[in-house]
């Protein structure tokens, strides 16, 4: 158990407001309920129109009682020459536009969408937005305009029936169930090992920053790079897989296990949001370098909270949802020789006789087998090697997760990838991180690490 949080209750405008100290390291967790008129959280205030119980999920991130009206937003979502920003949505669903910001971009704004404008109009005490049980996800617009991302920074609020226990953990935003199914007390440390840390290891405290914010998974194109907010997560697949990498390896180096709850809990939840993600219907597709990273995380929440069903999305033979299985596979005799691109200006090099049983990756083999190629230098091909392989090391450290993974070809891959790439020294872009480099040559050929 982490220390005890400490609060502050701030009088503002009359109001009560809700402030978390947290201390260094530990994490929120609700005191004796409170009826509140206000919540804070990463810049963004949610006002509502009377005191309602509220409190804090194991994360961090907030709960109130409902029904509630919410009176203001702030900042507020408004309509500055012809430009909206600041937009919340609520109970978002997986597509390819938003409710955030109209500013043109990589996702089109929906402004039906766009629940900080209650019909359209500016959010007041006499334009409420009242909401039952559910997920606001509210987000902080970059003032300049921007390709990707748009957003600063999103919190998410949510709504629910009836007070979480405490150590709950937080709902995911997608999907329309907002009960708390599992507590910080069911997570199961004895699947974390206690190695020791290896040369380029990053501190656990900013390991722990990346996890602070949510990510935001209600849309799994490339185009999400639009609303991943610059404060939270990284734009690109490939950052999300790098730091996501740091984190399931920080937990497996011998820190003491009460160091390790609050990067456990916050790994955990950013689990259970894919989850809830891949419940609905999401498909991370095998789409250059943006989609990677997130199968792991999945996994490490199934087994730290002993889920089959969170687990079962995890079977690439059941579900074969995320992009490392789509990009991965052994060659067969009907590869070889088989055409290839030859009009997008990249190389293809065809697959030979002696390729046969090799374990291979492709940039979008299940959608656009026609872009594989066998040569090493296939556009992609070390963006991705170098994004996954802490993932792959993740699996492998932690009991029990590569047969539930349940796809060969990935892991194999990925042990030959390794091999090929360190003996490709000098002037190779995207790098194999020094972090994961050392854990791998330290801890992959260590028998115990193959359990």
């Amino acid at each position: 158990m982490g220390p005890t949080p400490r609060w502050l209750v701030v009088l503002i405008l009359g109001g009560l407001s809700w402030v978390p100290v947290s201390p260094a390291h530990g994490n929120p967790e609700s005191p004796e309920i409170q009826p509140v008129e206000r919540l804070t959280q990463f810049g963004i205030t949610w006002t509502f129109d009377k005191k309602y119980p509220a409190g804090q999920y194991a994360n961090g991130d907030y709960w109130v009682v409902g029904p509630v009206k919410i009176i203001s937003i702030s900042p507020p979502s408004v309509d500055e020459d012809g430009r909206i920003r600041n937009g919340s949505q609520w109970n978002p669903v997986l597509a390819e536009d938003q409710g955030y910001d109209s500013a043109k971009g990589d996702m089109k704004y929906n402004p039906a969408k766009n629940a900080g404008r209650p019909d359209g109009k500016d959010l007041s005490a006499e334009n409420p937005l009242v909401l039952s049980t559910g997920s606001l996800v509210s987000t902080i617009s970059r003032q300049e305009l921007q390709p990707r991302p748009q957003l600063k920074t999103a919190a998410i609020l949510t709504v629910v029936s009836s007070a979480p226990e405490p150590g709950s953990f937080r709902p995911p935003p997608v999907g329309t169930d907002k009960t708390s199914h599992w507590n910080k007390r069911n997570l199961d440390y004895s699947l974390l090992k206690s190695l020791p840390p290896v040369a380029g290891t990053p501190s656990l405290d900013s390991v722990e920053r990346y996890f602070e914010k949510p990510w935001l998974e209600q849309n799994t194109s490339w185009t999400a790079c639009y609303i991943h907010p610059l404060d939270n997560q990284a734009c690109y697949g490939k950052n999300i897989a790098i730091q996501a990498a740091e984190g399931l390896l920080s937990l497996h180096l011998d820190y003491p296990r009460e160091r390790k709850e609050t990067l456990y809990i916050r790994l955990v939840q950013y689990g259970i949001d894919i989850y809830g993600s891949a419940k609905a219907g999401a498909v991370w597709i095998g789409y250059g370098g943006h989609n990677q990273g997130r199968k792991m995380p999945l996994i490490l929440a199934g087994l730290a909270l002993n889920n089959a069903e969170i687990l079962e999305y995890g079977d690439a033979a059941k579900h074969l949802i995320f992009q490392e299985d789509q990009q991965t596979w052994y060659v067969t005799r009907e590869d070889v020789g088989r055409p290839l691109n030859t009009r997008d200006n990249r190389p293809h090099e065809p697959y030979r006789e002696e390729d046969i049983g090799l374990p291979e990756w492709g940039v979008q083999h299940l959608q656009r087998p026609m872009d594989d190629g066998r040569n090493w230098n296939a556009y992609y091909r070390n963006i991705c090697l170098s994004s996954e392989l802490g993932h792959a090391l993740a699996a492998h450290l932690t009991p029990g997760a590569v047969p539930l993974w349940n796809w060969p070809a990935f892991f194999d891959y990925m042990d030959r990838g390794f091999l090929t790439d360190q003996a490709d020294k000098g002037g190779k872009s995207n790098p194999i991180p020094a972090f994961v480099a050392n854990m791998w040559n330290t801890y992959r050929t260590d028998p115990a690490s193959r359990r």
